[in-house]
């Protein structure tokens, strides 16, 4: 047993010094000093974590992209959305080099991008190359750093995986870069919240919220049972960002109660990042010491009694945090708390008419034309979900069921629930015309789904505020160039493309009678001619668009390119 065990461990050790060496020599992708970063590997995004480092690129676009080792392109995807523009690259250690968000691609791998988007008929495209087609050296340039898909400013979103691509790693923790960091992480706020978990449902009420934590000189007054929330941020030399921070750790005068460390995380597992994350908390995200039942993460979690603290005295006692960055640089802060017996987690009637959701087994809720169908293992904890009807039909003002609160928007859902309304109310000639909306809190509706059920529509949704819709109108197409107008150099031009309710679905772009590549972000469909439409002719655009409810529109005008 013990000769096992000694095995065991030197072949553990072996792997991590596999993995060590073959993060060693990597280039930089960017001619950029110093480097500095806007987002770092394991931030908390709210539903999910950050699986690379965000390189700042000044604020503007068009800097070399070079590749960290020698490899070659396996896959292109290029979106509205997400990465926008994108290039993985396999080496030959095993590992994968993705960079996003790219301003556009060296000439020839840009040729044989519109080649996929041409053959496809659609501006999104993700393909997989094989290892003849675009090989490359450490160093070697293939494309421009930008700010294209789901990105809020220009930089260079840049991940290292392992494991076929399914393995974001922890690259700057791991030692592939040397980049100098002495500054130590802030604790900017921390949370205390009662729990009462003794039935089946837990219920939280907040407590307190203290800011600025290590300058507070009272005593927090707390339940028997609580926990704490924590926001917390990295900070580095070279830049401004709020960085993520490496590890989290709590004690209870001496005895610690929870840590927390991120490690690397594989994608399966990303979206259990929601389940440390204090919903319903304006602001920055706080990781919370409370382990909720469903969260595949809990591997790299030790907490005493699942994070929850107990007192069982009215004894005044010393909550202690420390947080710590990939370098090693700590910062903490303690906090004086003290039981008050009188303090009720809730009410007897707080709950009267609320559903108790248990997260192990599916939730099926009926009510007056709304059905709610929630299916397991979709909530990180059980709870109990408030199903209101907050004001009756009124078809008049366009609105043909009833209208539903549906849960709280701060509970998160791992798998979106299914929701079934009722359109008795709705005529029959407008029956196909139908579409279930969303409501905000500050007003505005917008589309959710529409596939016709008996009796009703259904949809996927979160929670939230939902009711019935007719849409009748057609999308509104407006060019943004006049009739007959030359088109500047580049010969890109776009068209307004508009629908209040129920939003476009498809459009078309043709020059000349024939597919033009296009793609629609924020109601603009942007349209990219290039040399096979150069002519200095006149030429003939026709647009269509299609809304989700059917109604479709077209515009023909010409342009000069």
């Amino acid at each position: 047993m013990r000769r096992r065990l000694v095995l065991t461990a030197v072949l553990f050790l072996s792997l991590c010094a596999f993995a060590q060496d073959a993060l060693r020599g990597y280039a930089m992708p960017l001619d950029i000093e110093p480097v500095s970063f806007s987002s770092t590997y394991g931030e908390l995004r709210h539903n999910h974590f950050h699986a690379g480092l965000d390189w700042r690129t000044n604020a503007r676009s068009g800097y070399a992209l070079h590749a960290i080792k020698s490899g070659y392109i396996c896959r292109i995807s290029v979106s509205p959305t997400g990465y926008g523009n994108a290039i993985y690259i396999n080496h030959p250690d095993g590992t994968m080099s993705v960079y996003g968000h790219m301003d556009r691609f060296r000439r020839d791998i840009a040729t044989r991008v519109r080649e996929e988007q041409y053959k496809n008929r659609r501006y999104k495209v993700d393909f997989e190359l094989d290892p003849s087609q675009f090989p490359l050296q450490r160093g070697e340039v293939f494309g421009w750093s930008g700010n294209t898909g789901s990105s809020g400013g220009p930089h260079l979103h840049m991940e290292i995986r392992r494991s076929g691509g399914n393995l974001p790693l922890n690259y700057l923790a791991s030692g592939a870069y040397r980049v100098e960091d002495h500054q130590r992480p802030v604790i900017g706020r921390v949370g205390f919240y009662a729990i009462e978990d003794s039935t089946s449902v837990p219920v939280v009420r907040r407590l307190q919220m203290v800011s600025n934590p290590d300058r507070f000189k009272g005593t927090v007054a707390v339940s028997e049972k609580f926990y704490i929330a924590i926001d917390a941020v990295d900070h580095m030399e070279g830049t401004n960002g709020r960085l993520a921070v490496e590890r989290y750790s709590v004690w209870l005068d001496d005895e610690k109660i929870y840590d927390f460390k991120v490690g690397d995380v594989p994608y399966s597992e990303g979206r259990y990042f929601a389940c440390l994350v204090q919903q319903g908390e304006k602001g920055h995200d706080m990781l919370k010491t409370w382990c909720q039942p469903n969260n595949g993460l809990l591997y790299k979690v030790h907490a005493v009694n699942d994070g929850i603290i107990t007192l069982e005295d009215d004894q005044i006692h010393t909550v202690r945090i420390v947080v710590a960055d990939c370098f090693g640089n700590s910062t903490g802060c303690s906090l004086s708390v003290k039981r008050n017996p009188a303090i009720k987690v809730y009410g007897a009637s707080d709950f009267s008419g609320a559903v108790a959701a248990l997260w192990y087994m599916p939730t099926l809720y009926s009510c007056d034309g709304m059905t709610m169908m929630i299916d397991a293992a979709s909530l990180n904890a059980s709870a109990y979900l408030a199903c209101n009807r907050l004001a009756d039909a009124n078809p008049d003002a366009g609105v043909y069921s009833d209208v539903w609160s549906i849960g709280r928007e701060d509970i998160h859902l791992q798998k979106p629930l299914r929701l079934r309304l009722e359109t008795s109310r709705v005529p029959d000639r407008l029956k196909d015309k139908a579409y279930i909306a969303g409501r905000g809190s500050q007003g505005g509706q917008w589309y959710v789904g529409n596939t016709a059920v008996e009796g009703g529509l259904q949809a996927s949704c979160r929670f939230g505020t939902y009711f019935v819709a007719v849409d009748t109108i057609a999308p509104t197409l407006r060019p943004r160039v006049l009739d007959g107008a030359s088109l500047p150099a580049n010969g890109r031009f776009s068209i307004e493309a508009e629908d209040s309710a129920s939003g476009v679905a498809e459009f078309d772009v043709q020059m000349d009678g024939e597919w033009i590549l296009s793609q629609l972000v924020k109601g603009r469909i942007q349209v990219y001619p290039d040399e096979r439409h150069r002519s200095g002719a006149r030429h003939t655009v026709e647009v269509s668009a299609r809304d989700h409810c059917g109604n479709s529109s077209r515009v023909r005008f010409h342009v000069i390119y």
